[in-house]
């Protein structure tokens, strides 16, 4: 047990001999005063046996009672009826009396029943012989502070709560677009298998018939006697080769058999025959290398349906293409000069949003911005998550 320090209410009094006989009744009076006056705390003396012996203003606000309705009442009427049954306040007495000092925090009952949180402080009083002459006792009423951190620990609770959904409906929205993606990319390999299947037909069997069909207008043509089939042949040449043209377009077989660079010098000399559409093709490095398949197939696509927008929506008679291959990615530019593609609405939604997509799929980005006069756009596609995502061939 640790040794105990005498303890008075009354502060020391100087033994200066100049001092007056009054001076320690002065000081006295003044504590007392100074004591009587604190209104945040419950100050108030216990006699050894627990009964109130002084009560201050503090008191009175906090527990209700007026001094004449207290003083000489044992203080466990503060305590509520479970506590008083189980003795705990003349157990608090004794581990004062024993340890110097005891500190709790619980409810505490006011006069007219209702209950608060209160920080206690009980304080063992001894003479300087070490005789037991009462207790002090310091009550503050924590109930505000204990009801702000009760909300503040439902609010922490609830928070906690709501991140946790928050994070599992991030979780399920991150599985969602997962799914999407995967459509996505199904989606496209079937429409491109759709114009694989298309591009077959149209050359393999509508191509052959009208290439007979030419064959057989040129034999007719050798037969007749002064008539002529000249504008028939005319005509089937013009099918048969507009044939091709679609047939080539919904998929182009350089690219597959040469690379990306002979397909796309091979489209833009088939668009500037067919539209007039001046096309500037600057690609980097000189000798540039074949790419992965799945991203020859969108830089492909994408110049593609560029350079569509720009013919049918742009009224630009240029466009301007750089291919770039760096270490790590590939970057695609095209820009015209004319009132640009728009990138809202249905004049370019479907194009656009099929340009992002395909990009995307391949861990890419395409940004469509205005480039005074013109539309830029623009594609940054990385090289080594190429052929990981499941993007559709052509």
């Amino acid at each position: 047990m640790t040794q105990r320090e005498n303890i008075s209410l009354v502060p020391p009094v100087s033994k200066d001999a100049n001092q007056s006989e009054n001076s320690p009744r002065l000081t006295d009076e003044v504590f007392r005063l100074l004591v009587d006056s604190v209104k945040d705390y419950a100050i108030f003396l216990l006699d050894v046996n627990g009964k109130v012996s002084t009560w201050n203003q503090g008191a009175e606000r906090i527990k209700g009672y007026r001094a004449n309705e207290i003083i000489g009442q044992h203080f466990s009427r503060f305590y509520p009826r479970e506590a008083i049954e189980s003795k705990w306040p003349d157990r608090e007495l004794e581990l004062a009396t024993k340890e110097g000092r005891y500190t709790d925090e619980g409810l505490r009952v006011r006069k007219d029943g209702t209950t608060f949180w209160a920080h206690v402080v009980i304080t063992a009083l001894r003479d300087q012989s070490g005789t037991l002459r009462g207790f002090s006792k310091v009550t503050r009423d924590l109930t505000e502070r204990r009801d702000l951190e009760e909300k503040t620990r439902q609010l922490n609770k609830e928070l906690r709560t709501r991140i946790t959904q928050l994070v599992e409906t991030q979780r399920q929205v991150e599985l969602r677009t997962i799914e999407l993606q995967k459509l996505s990319g199904e989606l496209m390999r079937v429409q491109d298998e759709e114009r694989r299947r298309i591009s077959r037909s149209l050359h393999d069997d509508l191509g052959h018939e009208l290439a007979a069909l030419k064959i057989e207008l040129d034999v007719q043509n050798r037969n007749l006697d002064g008539k002529k089939l000249c504008s028939a042949i005319e005509m089937a040449e013009r099918a048969l080769s507009k044939t091709r043209n679609v047939s080539y377009l919904l998929h182009p077989p350089l690219l597959e058999e040469s690379g990306l660079l002979p397909a796309l010098h091979w489209y833009f000399s088939g668009l500037q025959k067919r539209s007039e559409l001046k096309v500037a093709f600057d690609c980097k490095p000189f000798s540039f290398p074949r790419l992965p398949r799945d991203l020859e197939i969108a830089v492909f696509r994408i110049i593609q349906e560029s350079l569509t927008n720009v013919y049918r929506h742009s009224g630009s008679e240029e466009a301007r293409i750089e291919l770039i291959q760096d270490a790590d990615r590939v970057m695609v530019r095209i820009r015209d000069f004319g009132r640009g593609i728009a990138t809202a609405g249905p004049t370019a939604g479907v194009g656009v949003s099929g340009m992002k997509e395909r990009v995307k799929q391949l861990n890419g980005e395409l940004r469509v911005s205005r480039a005074e006069p013109g539309t830029l756009v623009e594609a940054t596609i990385p090289l080594f998550d190429v052929g990981m995502m499941g993007l559709p061939s052509l």
